[in-house]
């Protein structure tokens, strides 16, 4: 009878795992969950990444891709065909200039700026008005009034004066076009710009003022509807040849009359020659922007 106790009790300690088979056990569960929750894991749409600072130049890694475009052949708007001027482009900044080249130097009123007009922001605003004369039917002024004397800060203060007169001694003028080239403040500046056509481009943009801090508000609500369509149309030549309207709280003569814009064309790590490239998509978003259809005729009437 002992001996079959014994043998019974043996066969009830054998039955079950031993302490070492649990902990083998809980081991083996421990490295399977990790990997079946991966596995089966719900699958969620993966975070965009946070947007480039639209202001800044491209990196200097960034590829510059090359784009061929056709120009749209835009019939004139004949509104606009007429012995009085219909265009004023003018300079609030007057010799703002770009990277010198052997083909474009000139001597330095202080950094990148030059009193020389056939090297600074006026040159780029001659081609302009040439383009929109003889390409749109445009009825252009380019002053070239120098507007920073005696101090760049108080520019605006003389710039304003000079669009008066033209608005008050040429009420057919129903476009004003301030125009600059803006600044990227570090001499190791990178050079972005577009290939378009084989040609290298600067990209553009456009600046609205909605004049917070005054009492005589701009039109800033119509100024902004007039950058968004030439922004628009600038992007479809290629989506990076103008960044988005940048809307400010000065005003930048924009409360004298409807229709002004302010353009940057390009910065100092830009060429002149670059920046001239990109006046035939400027001056063509221009004359789309004021076609039949995309804006009242009501609106090119005298102010």
């Amino acid at each position: 009878m002992k001996r079959k106790r014994n043998h019974q009790r043996k066969r009830m300690t054998g039955a079950g795992p031993s302490v070492f088979g649990w902990v083998l056990l809980a081991l083996c569960w421990l490295c399977v969950l990790p990997i079946a929750a991966f596995v089966f894991r719900p699958k969620t749409a993966e975070a965009e990444p946070a947007a480039a600072e639209v202001f800044s130049p491209a990196a200097p890694e960034e590829k510059i891709t090359e784009t061929t475009v056709s120009l749209t052949m835009i019939p004139p708007v004949q509104a606009l065909r007429s012995d009085k001027p219909t265009v004023l482009i003018y300079h609030t900044h007057t010799t703002e200039a770009y990277t010198q080249t052997p083909e474009e130097a000139y001597k330095e009123t202080s950094k990148w700026r030059t009193s020389d007009n056939t090297k600074n922001v006026v040159a780029v605003g001659e081609a302009l008005k040439e383009i929109l004369e003889t390409q749109y039917g445009f009825s252009v002024i380019h002053d070239t009034t120098d507007h920073e004397p005696p101090k760049l800060s108080t520019a605006y203060d003389r710039s304003v004066k000079t669009m008066e007169k033209y608005h008050r001694d040429y009420p057919s003028i129903v476009l004003f076009i301030d125009l600059h080239r803006d600044a990227y403040e570090t001499d190791s500046a990178p050079c972005d710009y577009l290939t378009i056509n084989g040609v290298e481009t600067a990209r553009l943009m456009l600046v609205v003022g909605k004049g917070e801090k005054y009492t005589d508000k701009p039109y800033y609500a119509w100024n902004k509807a007039l950058a968004d369509r030439i922004t628009a149309h600038l992007n479809t030549i290629d989506p990076k040849l103008c960044r988005p309207v940048r809307v400010k709280t000065g005003r930048y003569n924009q409360h004298v009359a409807p229709n002004c814009i302010l353009v940057e064309v390009g910065h100092n790590a830009n060429t002149l020659a670059q920046a001239k490239a990109a006046m035939p998509y400027l001056a063509e978003s221009i004359a789309y922007a004021f076609a039949p259809g995309r804006i009242a005729q009501t609106d090119w009437a005298p102010n």
